[in-house]
């Protein structure tokens, strides 16, 4: 009897001992990692900060629709896509249609809309949202056999300069500068542009993209929703919430030498609503007729990550 006393005592202890290793795991490891209740602060870095801001972008090329003189077969002699030279026979509607011949160097598509002549570089400023939105837009492949008179049959559109059009949602139009970087993320990889113009349309904005840059399937698009990069930035990142205000001056809070966590200024560049990136070390601000140098973050300062509870203490 005193031996199963013994035994059923250790299974206890065996139990208890078990249980509390399993709640001092969850302390340990899962509750920092629900609550960040460990996570007191972090170390300010050098990082990436990217604004980007989503939107039906509308593709403005200088483009001509080329029609059938006369109903016939069609003799092809180049692909989607092709740089044709000036001069060059792009194919023949026999018989008796004539030869269809370049008069400067053109990129040769098949794919046609009919709002060749509404989306061009000329008309692009004038657009219209509520125009643009209630129209179906339909890009059709018109490679075929036989050629009907007066329909089209290809398109020459010059490749060196295009444009976007859109409109943006209305918290999205002050991540745009007219003249800055932009970057628009498309089905086959990231094309650098510029904002070319922001027009005041009245109840909306238009903004107007600009692009140097080849992309294979540009003849193809009109309408896509796409992601675009306004701001690509390069600096100190700091998380939003480690950023406070003291007497209305935006700042974190950096522990000193003496483990203190003292008050400090920053200055906010940009910001993506989670992260923002800010001056290092100081930054110049205008205090009445005088300019003011102010002592900033430095690169690995340890910040408070919520500084709201600093000041309630």
């Amino acid at each position: 009897m005193q031996k199963r006393k013994k035994v059923k005592a250790k299974k206890i202890l065996l139990s208890l001992f078990i249980i509390a290793v399993l709640v001092l795991s969850v302390i340990i490891y899962v509750y920092p990692m629900v609550t960040g209740a460990l996570a007191q602060t972090s170390i300010v870095e050098y990082g990436n900060l990217q604004v980007t801001a989503r939107a039906t972008c509308y593709f403005i090329r200088d483009e001509k629709v080329v029609t059938a003189a006369s109903s016939g077969n069609i003799q092809y002699y180049f692909e989607e896509g092709e740089l044709v030279r000036k001069g060059t026979k792009v194919l023949d509607i026999l018989p008796g249609g004539g030869s269809y011949v370049t008069k400067e160097n053109k990129v040769i598509s098949y794919y046609i809309d009919g709002y060749e002549d509404l989306f061009s570089p000329e008309n692009m400023a004038a657009l219209k949202k509520d125009t643009v939105e209630s129209l179906d837009i339909q890009m059709n492949d018109t490679h075929r056999d036989y050629a009907v008179a007066g329909e089209p049959v290809y398109k020459e559109m010059d490749n060196s300069v295009w444009y976007v059009a859109l409109w943006p949602k209305s918290e999205d139009v002050i991540k745009y500068k007219k003249g800055g970087p932009v970057y628009l993320n498309l089905p086959l990889g990231r094309v650098k542009g510029t904002t070319y113009d922001i027009i005041d349309s009245g109840d909306s904005w238009l903004v107007l993209l600009q692009f140097n840059r080849y992309y294979e399937d540009l003849p193809k698009l009109r309408k896509l929703d796409a992601e675009i990069i306004t701001s690509n930035y390069e600096g100190l990142i700091i998380a939003n919430r480690s950023i406070t205000t003291k007497d209305g001056k935006p700042g974190v809070y950096v522990k000193d030498i003496s483990g203190e966590f003292i008050f400090t200024p920053v200055s906010v560049i940009a910001s993506d609503g989670e992260y923002s990136l800010v001056e290092s070390s100081y930054y110049y601000e205008k205090t009445g007729d005088e300019t003011v140098k102010v002592k900033t973050v430095d690169p690995y300062d340890e910040i408070l990550n919520h500084p709201e509870k600093k000041r309630n203490e």
